[in-house]
């Protein structure tokens, strides 16, 4: 049971970011991944993500919603 609210509160964060990915205004997505790195990993990671355009940073954030509204489904229906 836990799984399942587990996943269910995933999907939906996932669909949240893909509306936002889609109706966002251009200065949130702008600021969407500002924030101080916690390792060398988020520190190339939001560099590489601060360097392109916006269009681009709306596919990185509709692409990051859809992968965790699918691996979330995934584990509801099959786990």
């Amino acid at each position: 049971m836990g799984f399942k609210i587990f996943s269910i509160i995933f999907i939906l964060c996932g669909l949240f970011v893909m509306w936002f990915a889609v109706f966002g205004k251009k200065k949130e997505i702008k600021e969407f991944g500002t924030g101080i790195p916690t390792s060398i990993i988020d520190f190339i990671v939001m560099t590489i993500y601060m360097l392109f355009p916006p269009f681009i940073r709306r596919i990185i954030l509709f692409a990051l919603g859809l992968a965790i509204s699918i691996g979330f489904t995934y584990v509801l229906l099959f786990i």
